[in-house]
């Protein structure tokens, strides 16, 4: 517990450049409930770092795999594939993720009443499908955070989900180098290498205590206690001056309506579907496809190929550190501005890497370093807003009853993108050059357009009085008609 407490007094010496004039109030909190802050960090970082690893997985070894796969082709069922085959198996093998994060977003709605934390630290861990252990992550992840984080930094907190997947995007590019294990020879052991994060949460489940939110939903009022005194060093003789304390730091969230109840409700439903949509922006703009096939990006347009292999791994460190100011500007900027205007920033490098990968053709040189300049300037505007909000915007877009449903609706979105891109920008790479970021640039556009016109902010929704918010039964003018989404009498899509 002392390192602990020297830890969260290191981390609450972050300078002011970082939190800007919240950083006195982010400072106190972390001092007050730094063992809940410490405890979530390390959780999603163990959660959602295999999640950045798998999707970069493939990208550094790229010709080692495909080799594999292609003479067991030949060599199992005798079939030599041209080149258009082989681009289409290999991007088939690359949006496979994809298919089974949707799979594991399908089982979200039932397996929820299991609680976020034991679904994200146990039931999660003893899944061998990586695909469908990337669905359940994306979409506990947030909750789990939601049910135990002090509402005044959650955005914050939050942002740390895309640091998460950042840091696992660096891990896996650093293994899958050559010298690691990105050889013929040892790229099986790169596969297998996230079960120790696995292995490490299935041992902290039985040390870490079930959610307070969870256990007072299941009426199971004694264990509850001991949690929030676990979480947030709580003391007092009172158990209902200590359950007030818990409610007055963290909303309360309560029991989870499945998605069909939820879109019964027109406010709700508005909700989630622009959840859905700042999903979808997400991936359109380029993200899992920038990931993905990054070595095969700068491989066209003819850059360095001694630098190639090294660029996924400087990317993601690169996307780290861009994240840091997304810390204070999600809490002192809003959400909905950083969202937008970090969009057109991707949206114009997306125009910028059209340009130079047809440039490069002719002139390789200045063009290639041109496409690079582009590939960063994506880098800052998705790192500083597109990535980080998007993780977490789909559950605020709701009351609590539903953010289960809006998560689990959104990560659903985010996967059958992320399956529609990395499936068809490979192929198209191939047949058309640059002319395939135009799947990139046209959805993108039209998203933002509607998310201009459309999505609130929803930096202080959490200060709307949950007893307004509780009971679903009867949504009429019990819920406030513009939480989380739109006023009615606003121009709406829905």
């Amino acid at each position: 517990m002392n390192v602990i407490q020297e830890v969260l007094k290191t981390s609450a010496a972050v300078p002011n450049a970082i939190f800007g004039q919240n950083s006195f109030m982010i400072r106190n909190v972390i001092e007050d409930q730094g063992k809940v802050v410490f405890i979530c960090l390390i959780t999603v970082l163990f959660s959602i770092l295999p999640v950045g690893y798998h999707i970069v997985l493939l990208n550094v070894p790229e010709k080692v795999i495909q080799d594999f796969i292609f003479d067991n082709f030949e060599n199992i069922f005798g079939l030599q594939l041209t080149p258009t085959e082989e681009s289409l198996v290999w991007s088939l093998t690359v949006s496979s993720q994809g298919v089974g994060a949707l799979i594991g977003c399908l089982m979200v709605g039932p397996i929820s009443k299991l609680g976020a934390k034991h679904v994200l630290m146990c039931w999660n861990n003893v899944i061998l499908i990586a695909g469908v252990y990337t669905g359940l992550a994306c979409a506990f992840a947030p909750l789990y955070l939601q049910q135990i984080i002090p509402k005044n930094i959650k955005g914050s907190m939050s942002c740390f989900l895309h640091i998460a997947v950042c840091f696992g995007s660096s891990l896996g590019a650093i293994f899958s180098l050559p010298f690691m294990f990105g050889s013929d020879t040892t790229w099986p052991i790169l596969v297998v290498l996230p079960a120790a994060f696995g292995i490490v949460m299935l041992g902290a489940s039985y040390l870490i205590p079930d959610t307070p939110n969870n256990l007072l939903q299941m009426g199971r009022y004694t264990e509850a206690i001991e949690s929030i005194k676990f979480y947030y060093d709580i003391e007092d003789s009172d158990e209902d001056e200590i359950i007030k304390e818990y409610w007055d730091m963290v909303p309360e969230m309560p029991e989870q309506l499945s998605l069909c109840s939820a879109f019964m409700n027109s406010s709700i439903r508005r909700g989630i579907l622009l959840g859905m949509i700042v999903s979808a922006t997400q991936i359109f703009s380029g993200s899992m496809v920038s990931i993905s096939y990054s070595t095969e990006m700068f491989t066209a347009v003819s850059f360095i190929d001694s630098l190639v292999p090294f660029l996924p791994a400087l990317g993601s460190i690169i996307s780290i550190l861009l994240t840091i100011p997304a810390l204070r500007w999600v809490e002192t900027r809003g959400r909905r501005p950083l969202l937008l205007k970090t969009l057109m920033f991707c949206i114009a490098a997306n125009v910028f890497l059209l340009i130079f990968t047809l440039l490069s053709g002719e002139r390789s040189g200045w063009a290639s370093w041109g496409f690079a300049a582009a590939f960063f300037m994506y880098g800052i505007g998705y790192n500083l807003g597109v990535g980080p909000v998007a993780y977490f915007l789909p559950a605020e877009l709701v009351p609590p009853e539903a953010a289960s449903a809006s998560l689990g609706a959104a990560v659903a979105v985010n996967w059958v993108c992320t399956i529609t891109t990395t499936l068809f920008y490979y192929p198209l790479s191939k047949l058309v050059g640059g002319w395939s970021y135009l799947i990139f640039i046209i959805p993108t556009s039209l998203f933002s357009m509607i998310l201009w016109r459309l999505l609130p902010e929803t930096k202080f929704h959490y200060k709307i009085d949950p007893l307004e918010i509780r009971l679903l039964t009867d949504l009429g003018p019990s819920i406030a008609p513009n939480y989380g989404t739109l006023d009615l009498d606003e121009p709406t899509l829905f």
